[in-house]
């Protein structure tokens, strides 16, 4: 008679070793490969083989663990030449918050609460004050235009992974061309009108598009 089989636990990991550094990568990487809801601490603590209670030497509860992840990722912004000309400046940092985010679009879904501004979240609004007022650029127009960069941003890396299917898809532009096609011509002028020579976006040539557009009214530098 086989005897029954024994349930595996993870090997426990050497006492002392346990750092804030480990919980938060192993959090990422469970985050990017299994989404959000599958960090808890107790499956945090069996990736790293020891018991639940541990993690709260570190961090005083899930939610401090996501605002570290947060800081985590975002320090890995990969900033621009700071010698580039301001406008082409900031279109690069937009580039690189759009990466980020769709590299990693649990940031997107973290809303665990927090004390203030993250560090590379001020520097970041800071340097692009910066370059704003040495274009000439208003107080007011510059909190608006930054907070419409921000928002930009954040909706088309939110659509991102919803939308890629229509990137891998070749036909998927011209399909949408004949439900156009289809109207009729008299109800909808407008719409039928765009048919005869119908654009193709992939998601990234909506973000340029889109980024152009709203950094078209900046003066170039001197």
């Amino acid at each position: 008679m086989p005897s029954p089989r024994r349930k595996t636990t993870p090997a426990r990991a050497p006492r002392g070793t346990l750092t804030p550094e480990a919980i938060v990568h192993t959090a990422i990487e469970l985050i990017d490969r299994d989404g959000l809801d599958a960090v808890t601490i107790r499956r945090l603590a069996d990736h790293l083989g020891v018991r639940p209670m541990s993690l709260y030497t570190h961090f005083r509860d899930k939610d401090a663990i996501l605002l570290a992840v947060t800081a985590e990722l975002l320090s890995r912004f990969q900033w621009p030449d700071p010698g580039l000309d301001d406008v082409e400046w900031l279109r690069q940092v937009m580039h690189a918050y759009f990466e980020l985010f769709i590299t990693h679009p649990a940031l997107l879904q973290i809303n665990a609460p927090s004390d203030g501004v993250s560090e590379v979240e001020a520097r970041m609004s800071e340097q692009i004050y910066a370059r704003l007022a040495r274009l000439g650029v208003d107080h007011r127009t510059a909190i608006g235009l930054l907070a419409t960069l921000i928002r930009f941003v954040l909706g088309c890396a939110t659509l991102y992974p919803v939308r890629r299917a229509w990137d891998e898809d070749p036909q998927h532009w011209e399909r949408v061309r004949q439900q156009l096609a289809r109207l009729p011509a008299e109800v909808y002028p407008a719409m039928h009108a765009t048919t005869v020579d119908f654009p193709t976006f992939t998601q990234r040539d909506v973000f340029e598009f889109g980024l152009d557009a709203i950094l078209a009214s900046l003066p170039r530098t001197p």
